[in-house]
């Protein structure tokens, strides 16, 4: 068959019309968990502690940080309102820029419960938490990236739904994220309000369910017990002979989610982060998610297993992720090569399909955000670069190198170098 007529011969108007109902499924479902979940606050007044307020350890891994984001960070957490034993660790992992980041370690070093453990080389952000882990011993353990600023009563919100939990069957709690450097340029305003949608309607609907699929990277906290039972399956994590360097979060959450433990959301735990200010930026932090995504499905499958509340809710949500960009790349491909090979005539037949796309759309971000500059800003975004990076991600999986910053062969220099490492005192 001529390539012309095996083109003419699919019809992407049911290629369409399915990524239109499975858009419009997943996204009610999303609204109406993310709507009790936000019902379920205020109604829920704070139970007095029946236990003493458990220690936390903060980690912060630090890896050729702008010293400037890092003593932001550490002026968040120095300002804590925590009424628990508080410590910090902050793990230098090597940084080549070290020298300009020792005034600020020096600034902190000292404080009481402050800890600055710097590292003899390049480790790896997963071998970088170990260090301060093997050494610390708070009932919870906290994890911020070094670019990321927490609100005053950060911590305090985000260890409530742990001090309540007496039976012990949440995990992790992951915070309320948005984008620190948001008025940088038109880029970041966009990017930060893809994070309030992220964090106040797909991980509050996960969280509704006990289901965080990823506790954030940059504020979560995390039951020490709990992540013993998986800390060495974490530092371990190996896929086609190599070891695993980024998707952290996301592995670590699928580990305690296969464990039976819970994961939730605390829309009150605030914290800011620095996001990708250029285009180039943010393509390679989004190819670097969506590896992470795809890489980690065999761990997700089996988290899933482990969902105790409503388990169809977080398959349903994988599923979408994973098929509607499909979908939508092979629907919309087929669509323009028919236009081109049949002329503006295809283009009329396909205006209904498209319409209810369109449409479809527009009702949840409205929705969702209140901004119609944001359908047609973020959508032009995602269509032009989202879906172009999310199949070069698949394209280049076995790809293990970092993107932002050349951390692949750092990390296996500093596997190497873990013997003496630990021997040093930083291990267990």
């Amino acid at each position: 068959m001529p390539f012309k007529e095996l083109i003419l011969a699919g019809d992407p108007r049911w290629v369409l019309a399915v990524y239109t109902v499975l858009v419009l499924v997943h996204l009610s479902f999303q609204q109406w968990c993310a709507h009790w979940a936000a019902r379920a606050l205020p109604g829920a007044p704070p139970r007095p502690p029946s236990r003493p307020v458990p220690a936390v350890d903060v980690i912060v891994p630090c890896y050729n940080e702008d010293p400037a984001l890092l003593d932001a960070c550490c002026r968040s957490l120095a300002g804590q309102r925590y009424d628990g034993g508080l410590r910090v660790w902050l793990v230098d992992d090597g940084s080549p820029n070290r020298a300009e980041l020792e005034p600020v370690y020096r600034r902190y070093e000292h404080r009481r419960g402050w800890r600055v453990l710097r590292l003899p080389g390049n480790v790896g952000k997963r071998r970088a938490q170990d260090a301060a882990f093997a050494q610390g011993a708070g009932e919870l353990v906290v994890t911020i990236d070094s670019d990321t600023t927490v609100a005053p009563d950060g911590i305090a919100a985000i260890a409530l739904p742990l001090r309540h939990d007496l039976e012990e069957r949440v995990g992790a709690v992951t915070g309320c994220v948005r984008a620190s450097n948001r008025e940088a340029n038109l880029l970041t305003r966009l990017v930060d309000v893809r994070y309030r949608v992220m964090f106040e309607r797909e991980r509050a609907a996960q969280g509704s369910v006990s289901a965080v699929l990823c506790c954030s990277g940059p504020f979560a906290v995390y039951r020490r017990s709990a992540l013993e039972r998986v800390w060495t399956a974490y530092l371990a994590q190996r896929q086609w002979g190599r070891d695993c360097i980024f998707g952290d979060d996301l592995h670590l959450t699928n580990l305690l989610l296969a464990k039976r433990y819970r994961s939730l959301y605390a829309q009150a735990a605030k914290a800011e982060t620095s996001v990708p200010a250029t285009l180039r930026g943010f393509a390679r932090q989004q190819v670097r998610w969506n590896k992470s995504f795809y890489r980690e499905l065999p761990w997700t499958l089996e988290a899933l297993r482990g969902c105790l509340e409503r388990p169809w809710y977080p398959a349903l949500d994988v599923f979408a992720r994973l098929v509607a960009p499909a979908l939508l790349a092979l629907g919309l491909g087929l669509a323009a090569a028919q236009v081109v090979a049949a002329g503006p005539g295809q283009a009329v037949r396909l205006l209904p399909v498209l319409g209810a796309l369109v449409l479809t759309h527009l009702v949840f971000v409205l929705w969702q955000t209140g901004d119609p500059r944001f359908f047609l800003l973020y959508g032009l975004l995602f269509v032009g670069l989202l879906l172009p990076v999310r199949a070069w991600a698949t394209l280049t999986l076995r790809n293990n190198r970092w993107g932002t910053r050349n951390h692949h062969r750092r990390w296996l220099r500093g596997m190497a170098r873990q013997a003496r490492f630990r021997g040093e005192g930083a291990g267990r």
